[in-house]
């Protein structure tokens, strides 16, 4: 039996695409700020594939570990292969003297450690997500109804008292423990879920309220309280905004159907997310060298601006990299219709 798709999260990734291209795009502002468009960006990804998630078409721990690898690390490898060879001819020298002073191999440790921040800085989402869902599966297979979220809750909570060694950053272990509790609530409050509308007025009120509340967290946590505590409970501040997030996707569903720009934009997501910030500085780089830097300073329409021409430019780059070049994907070929 195929599902059918469930066009509010295509609409979601697309928000949440455009959130984090947003966040990556000059000028950066103060931490509250930057924080809050961060957590309304990268993290919703997580719960919209822990909701994807299931547990039941799962055929054992080494055939999910094998799906999961083809669809992340693959991709994580190509894209890296490829911008480390850009890095070597050309990106050093157009980035500047402190890119320069980096030694050769470091990309390489980085790579092999899950943690591409030189060459490919937003792949951490992969990395992280690779490590949360190999961690999640045998909470999942031993543990039924709620229990999975509690643990992740204490997993990410656990942050508080573990202590801050390098290992615990490979692969984005760190963050994979940190947004756990937004992946289990995607994968276990299923039924949750869907009473994320604006159905009913009290629910509609209640959704914003909670929404207030998360946001106000986190624009006001970085610059009040402890840094630290602040990181560590920003998962939880992202959870009260999900319900309105959700509610807004399943109205633009409702009353717009399926969406053909956001059902690719899901879909092709990895190369959105690989070539982004390359192609944001290519733009920068451009605008800069006519209107000069100061024209980014505190300009937040030039912001938006070119993050829809970034998500505009990607969109047929990614649609000819899925149809054409799915090998860097993990992906097969696609076979025409005869």
């Amino acid at each position: 039996m195929i599902m059918k798709r469930q066009a509010w999260l295509d609409y979601m990734k697309l928000i949440a695409m455009f959130l984090v291209v947003v966040y990556h795009t000059p000028p950066r502002y103060d931490n509250a700020h930057e924080a809050a468009l961060f957590n309304m960006g990268a993290p919703v990804f997580f719960f919209a594939a822990g909701y994807l998630f299931n547990f039941a078409k799962q055929k054992g721990f080494l055939s999910f570990l094998s799906h999961r690898a083809r669809q992340i690390l693959v991709p994580f490898t190509t894209f890296f292969i490829i911008f480390y060879a850009l890095w070597l001819v050309v990106g050093r020298r157009m980035a500047g003297p402190e890119e320069q002073a980096i030694d050769t191999l470091t990309p390489v440790w980085q790579f092999i450690q899950g943690t591409p921040d030189v060459v490919l800085g937003p792949f951490w989402f992969l990395a992280a997500l690779f490590t949360m869902q190999v961690i999640y599966y045998p909470i999942k297979k031993y543990l039924s109804g709620y229990w999975p979220l509690v643990v992740a809750f204490l997993l990410s909570l656990s942050l508080f008292v573990l202590p801050d060694v390098p290992w615990f950053r490979y692969w984005n272990l760190d963050k994979a423990f940190l947004y756990m509790p937004i992946y289990a609530l995607g994968n276990c409050c299923h039924p949750l879920v869907e009473k994320f509308n604006f159905d009913t007025r009290g629910r509609s009120l209640l959704w914003l309220l909670c929404a207030a509340l998360g946001l106000g967290f986190l624009i006001v946590a970085p610059l009040n309280i402890n840094k630290d505590v602040a990181y560590v409970l920003a998962p939880e501040a992202v959870i009260l905004v999900l319900p309105l997030y959700t509610a807004v996707c399943k109205w633009l569903e409702k009353h717009h159907g399926v969406s053909r720009v956001a059902q690719t934009v899901a879909i092709t997501g990895i190369t959105y997310l690989a070539l982004q910030n390359y192609l944001i500085g290519i733009i920068k780089m451009v605008v800069g060298k006519v209107a000069g830097q100061a024209v980014f300073d505190d300009n937040i329409l030039l912001k938006v601006a070119i993050a829809i021409a970034v998500m505009i430019i990607l969109y047929p780059l990614a649609i000819l990299i899925e149809r054409y070049l799915p090998f860097l994907l993990g992906k097969p070929y696609k076979k025409s219709a005869s």
